[in-house]
């Protein structure tokens, strides 16, 4: 039996991909075999990188245009519908852990072709019925050693570098960037901040997942972006709905827990918009897609065809130019576009 494999990469984690292709080649032949998420999925530091190339997975990369919005779960829709009357592949094999695909699934059945569902064992009824046949990812098995992360997250979801083990000056347990000042470590050292009930509400809110984050590097979950308050000072961290853990970018720590470290007052906003914007470009520029010469250029192109805010340019270009995407000659201005590197 031929099959199309179309895996919700936004909801389930890279490290289930062998799981995943091995109870579909149980099934049939995966013939397609395609992968829907926000850019960052796909990135270095993204975690479905390592599954493409060892399964032979097609990235279909979205950039999410308005807030709240689930383009990538309609862009699968989109593709199940062209296998589902266009294809010669006899079943749809759906992986998510999301109630939205029932509707999807109900119609693939009543199209004529077989359904097969995959997720975790928190996915809805209504998916799980609504398939042909329904089957569970089973955990990820942990290594020899009870505390070696799997290989797949023991990067930083922001640059790529190692993540070092650590300590904050409380002694709570930490890991650290060495390269980008990201620090990661659970929930519970933010009880300095917030009261138990509040702590509870952040982590209800997180697994909600309304607005998405950066891959856990815990878990490998996504993580849910949530505006937190220390003060008069609002930031923004990514936390794990799955795990409690809990993504700090550089000075975001120190700016909610002051006794850990130098408060930093000034935390910049809109970083969501500039994540995306930061991973759209580098996409393009890798690509061909944009070719610029200068820095003049690329600030024009920018704020032209992609609709930059002035405000933003610099430092979306200064991120660029640290995450080793760019490099601007300091005699000339000329930009060349720097190789991806795999850590």
């Amino acid at each position: 039996m031929s099959l199309a494999v179309l895996i919700d990469a936004d909801n389930i984690s890279p490290a289930s991909a062998g799981a995943i292709f091995r109870k579909a080649c149980s099934i049939g032949e995966p013939i397609a075999r395609r992968a829907y998420g926000m850019v960052k999925c796909f990135s270095s530091s993204g975690g479905w990188v390592q599954a493409q190339r060892e399964f032979g997975i097609v990235a279909r990369p979205q950039t999410s245009n308005v807030a709240h919005k689930n383009d990538s779960d309609i862009a699968l829709v989109i593709d199940a519908m062209e296998f589902l009357y266009k294809s010669p592949c006899e079943g749809i094999f759906i992986v998510s852990s999301d109630s939205d695909f029932t509707a999807l699934a109900t119609k693939i059945r009543e199209g004529g072709k077989l359904v097969y569902g995959m997720g975790s064992g928190k996915t809805p009824q209504s998916f799980r019925t609504a398939c042909s046949r329904f089957f569970e990812i089973p955990p990820v098995q942990n290594s020899s050693a009870p505390k070696k992360q799997n290989a797949l997250f023991v990067a930083c979801p922001r640059c790529g570098a190692k993540l070092t083990a650590s300590k904050t000056k409380s002694n709570y347990p930490c890991r650290i960037c060495p390269s980008c000042g990201g620090v990661t470590c659970k929930v519970s050292v933010l009880d300095k901040v917030f009261a138990a009930d509040g702590l509870k509400t952040l982590l209800e809110t997180a697994k909600q997942h309304k607005q998405r984050g950066c891959i856990c590097p815990d878990c490998g979950s996504s993580m849910s972006l949530l505006k937190v308050s220390s003060g008069k000072t609002q930031v923004e961290i990514d936390v794990c709905g799955n795990c409690s853990a809990v993504w700090y970018d550089k000075n975001e720590f120190e700016t909610l827990v002051p006794s850990d470290g130098l408060i930093v007052p000034k935390v910049t906003s809109g970083k969501a918009y500039r994540r995306e914007m930061v991973l759209t470009l580098a996409a393009d520029l890798r690509s061909g897609h944009l070719k610029v010469l200068d820095s003049k250029s690329l600030q024009m192109v920018m704020k032209v065809s992609y609709h930059v805010p002035q405000a933003e340019i610099s430092p979306i270009i200064s991120t660029l130019t640290c995450q080793k995407i760019i490099h601007t000659d300091k005699k000339t201005g000329r930009i060349s576009v720097l190789p991806q590197t795999n850590k």
